[in-house]
Order: structure tokens, then C-alpha cells, then sequence
């Protein structure tokens, strides 16, 4: 019998993870306050509270009833109008959806993923509409993931267990079998909660500390060292 290679795929989450969506929608947090004359307001403080609020929009979403992301996207934005005190409009969400386009992967991505698709498969989900992710997906050139999926076509999204299981289900293999790898503590921990073995990738604009509580297998500062572990699990 063939000996039988571990992990046999890496899950990965795609936001900032892969794609550096965050400069993004910095820029978008910047048009807002020109729209509305808030000089006064640094667009990196506006973007850390509304950013903050759409991770509780959607962990509401997780364990709850569904909503597809850009709906929680807009209920965030109108609590962080709420703390800067401006009468804002919830469609503004559009200065961000408007400029998905303009999401680009992070240096590290493609030339990682074809190097590691040499040794294990790729799978990429993420909590967004299933349009953003092709869009940003779009930009990985000639790299094809072995699996595509977001929170539109499952219904549910993390730190859902149940969207974690969608996943490993739609490939025919279980929690044991793969290597989940986020770029954020919550959604890493939700995978370590779900019995799955975990990488967190620090990108350093992005990680401001130690892990608090359940900590990952692997810390890795970006694709490239997470590759080089793959290759030494893989023997």
C-alpha cells in the first residue's frame, strides 16, 4: 500500500490571507470621510472600527441566520458611523465593493501555490460573495486552485463549523487530512476548534500580537516558509 501523504490538502481562507484586501479598503474608509468633510477623522482609525464591527457582524452571521456578506458589510459601516458621529449612508459599502477589482494577492501567493501544489492540493474558501472571490481569484494568473468556494454557495460561513465541513465535504476528505491556513486569529482557531491542524500567517501590517488562548500548529510569516513545512510533511 502506497504510504499516504499528509496534509493532503491546505484549506485556505482568502482575505488578507491571500489578497491584500485591507489597502483596499483603507482607500474606501478615505473616500467616505472626503464625502462626508471628516478631515478631522484618520481614515486608519475609521477602517480598524468598521473593520472591527464587520468581524461581529459576521460571527453573528456564523451562528446564526444567514446574510450574505456585503448586507453585514453595510450594518458595520452604519456602527462605525454611529462611533465617529457621522450621518452617514449604509450603501456607501459601494466606495469598497466598487474597487474588488482592484483586490491583488500578495507577493508571496502565486509562485507559493505552484510550488506547493507540486506536493498537496489547493482549496480556497472564503466569506464573501462568490463574484468577489472569482474577481480576486482572477488575479492569481495561471495558478487553478483544486477547489473554489465561498459563503454564497454554502449558505453558511467561519467560524461556522459547518462551513468548515461544507468544504472538506465538497473534496471527500476530513479534518484529519488537511492543513488550514489563515491569516487572522479567529478564523484559525476556529479551524483548531473544528479538529483541524492550523498555520497562522502573521503579515506584518496585520498582526499585532501574540495569540491569545488555543494556539496554531504553525506560525509562519508568509507563504513561502509555509511551503517549505509542506514539503517536510509531505517526506
Amino acid at each position: 500500500m502506497a504510504k499516504r501523504i499528509w496534509p493532503e490538502a491546505i484549506f485556505y481562507d482568502s482575505k488578507n490571507t491571500l489578497f491584500d484586501w485591507d489597502s483596499v479598503w483603507i482607500r474606501a474608509s478615505s473616500k467616505i470621510l472626503e464625502k462626508y468633510k471628516r478631515s478631522d477623522i484618520d481614515p486608519l482609525l475609521f477602517w480598524r472600527h468598521w473593520q472591527t464591527f464587520l468581524t461581529g457582524e459576521n460571527h453573528k452571521v456564523a451562528f446564526s441566520k444567514f446574510r450574505r456578506f456585503t448586507e453585514s458589510h453595510k450594518v458595520a459601516l452604519q456602527y462605525a458611523y454611529k462611533c465617529f458621529g457621522i450621518q452617514g449612508d449604509p450603501e456607501d459599502v459601494k466606495f469598497m465593493t466598487d474597487m474588488w477589482n482592484e483586490v491583488y494577492p500578495f507577493p508571496d501567493v502565486v509562485s507559493a501555490f505552484k510550488e506547493q501544489q507540486k506536493y498537496t492540493k489547493i482549496l480556497i474558501y472564503s466569506n464573501v460573495e462568490t463574484e468577489y472571490l472569482e474577481m480576486m481569484v482572477g488575479k492569481l494568473g495561471d495558478f487553478r486552485p483544486d477547489f473554489l468556494g465561498d459563503m454564497d454557495k454554502s449558505q453558511c460561513c467561519k467560524p461556522s463549523p459547518r462551513a468548515y465541513r461544507w468544504v472538506l465535504e465538497q473534496v471527500g476528505l476530513e479534518t484529519g487530512d488537511v492543513l488550514y491556513c489563515a491569516g487572522v486569529q479567529w478564523d484559525v482557531q476556529g479551524a483548531l476548534a473544528f479538529g483541524m491542524k492550523a498555520a497562522l500567517v502573521c503579515r506584518p501590517y496585520r498582526f499585532t500580537g501574540e495569540v491569545e488562548g488555543i494556539q496554531p500548529d504553525y506560525v509562519v510569516k508568509d507563504l513561502h516558509e509555509l511551503t517549505e513545512i509542506v514539503k517536510k510533511l509531505t517526506g
